[in-house]
């Protein structure tokens, strides 16, 4: 198969950014061709289809051009499809992160193409217009289960009327633009965050689960540990870093903590004084590797509805248990008891409960299973074999509906070919 991948980054800036590309060499080990559609920056990895790399909206310095340009990028519109004459018939289009950036300028020409469109949907954008489903530090349905004017009236983006005004904007323009008419298959990477999207309007039959996987060069795990409970990832309050700190102040656990974020100077001003927590800073590579290969669990305390976070499936892949907070996905990863602990978020005492179970069942035992559930459920391969089911679905989809005749007027644009009418809101 001919798979274009099309996400805002060709390197990795975040979690997105590392699915793609690792997908793409998931399917190229496979041995189809990828053919990447992102956008142009000179820390891109190499690609010869850079040339045809469309540029974004600024959103963190915007100028008046951008204002358009983060609608509908006629930019993003143009080059995809002088990509798409130079490199021949595509099978499958597999979206990740588009909005702001290429927007949904690139739908109709994927669609007059007869392309099927996959998306794989790493945040709540199709619910939530500010993509997080949070709100003032704490999870927030508001807008899911009443009016979207909610985003505007708490606003919610950065505390500013104006960025939570352009944002709900984008969210109304989009839906009306296609972004949910126009795709085939959304995946959904939690059945959490598919339930979500269903209770969103999004149509169930449009909707597939298929979780994340974890590296492909994984070692068989080692027999043993260093005693140490560990935690990486973002550091963050709605990561649940202040329950975590409760429940081992004063105890004889030990724990280390890797990564960044907005929380970096609390929990540094937190930790003073306690001798069993180290923060290691950000970690990345072989280095963070080795630190997880070595910790008796890896512990995920989140607040926040989490729906496949990748730091599980990397403990997981090496063996390590995962004590970890009841909530979004999680308990979709972690079978209580077998590969590890659950216990009810922000609940300072069942943490620590869950930390005591951890111990009482033993290492071996949870390490196992650990490894065993990786393999069956969230291996390369296992994901492999799901996409490529994915893929086929949507290609069937596509095939009962064909895009329309050339010079039929197009549900989501106007007589002069630009953004346009109400049609295709869910």
């Amino acid at each position: 198969m001919r798979i274009l991948q099309i996400g805002h980054n060709w390197r990795v800036v975040g979690g997105s950014d590392a699915v793609l590309l690792a997908t793409s060499g998931l399917l190229e080990w496979a041995g189809h061709e990828v053919i990447p559609f992102c956008l142009a920056h000179p820390d891109n990895l190499p690609s010869e289809y850079a040339r045809f790399f469309p540029r974004g909206a600024d959103t963190a310095r915007p100028r008046p051009h951008d204002l358009p340009r983060y609608f509908w990028n006629r930019e993003a519109a143009a080059k995809l499809s002088r990509l798409l004459d130079a490199a021949g018939p595509v099978d499958v289009a597999h979206l990740h992160i588009y909005h702001g950036k290429q927007t949904p300028a690139i739908l109709p020409v994927l669609r007059k193409r007869a392309i099927p469109i996959v998306q794989t949907l790493h945040e709540y954008k199709l619910a939530c217009p500010v993509y997080t489903m949070e709100r003032a530090g704490h999870p927030c349905s508001l807008c899911l289960d009443g009016s979207t004017l909610n985003a505007l009236r708490h606003r919610c983006k950065e505390g500013s009327v104006l960025k939570s005004a352009l944002m709900l904007a984008e969210f109304h323009l989009s839906r009306l633009l296609g972004d949910v008419r126009l795709i085939e298959r959304f995946i959904c990477v939690s059945d959490f965050q598919r339930r979500v999207m269903e209770r969103a309007g999004l149509p169930a039959e449009k909707l597939v689960t298929l979780h994340n996987f974890g590296r492909a060069d994984c070692p068989e795990p080692a027999a043993g540990h260093d005693g140490y409970l560990l935690y990486f990832g973002r550091i963050e309050r709605l990561k649940g870093l202040p329950a975590l700190l409760d429940a081992v102040e004063n105890t004889r656990w030990r724990l280390l903590i890797a990564g960044d974020g907005g929380w970096r100077e609390a929990l540094v001003r937190r930790i003073g004084g306690m001798e069993n927590v180290e923060y290691l800073g950000f970690m990345g590579g072989d280095a963070l590797r080795r630190l997880v290969a070595r910790a008796r669990a890896v512990v995920v305390p989140s607040q926040w509805p989490e729906n496949c976070p990748m730091n599980i499936l990397e403990a997981k892949a090496l063996g390590r248990p995962v004590v970890a907070a009841r909530i979004g996905g999680i308990p979709e990863l972690v079978r209580d008891g077998i590969d590890g602990i659950l216990f009810r978020p922000g609940d300072v005492e069942d943490l620590r409960r869950a930390l005591a179970e951890n111990e009482r069942i033993g290492f071996s035992g949870l390490s196992r299973q650990a490894r065993r559930g990786w393999e069956e459920s969230f291996s390369p391969a296992a994901h492999l074999e799901r996409l490529l089911a994915v893929y086929a679905g949507a290609r069937r989809a596509a095939k009962a509906h064909p895009p329309p005749a050339r010079g039929a007027s197009h549900p989501g644009r106007g007589k002069a070919g630009k953004p346009g009418g109400a049609q295709g809101a869910v």
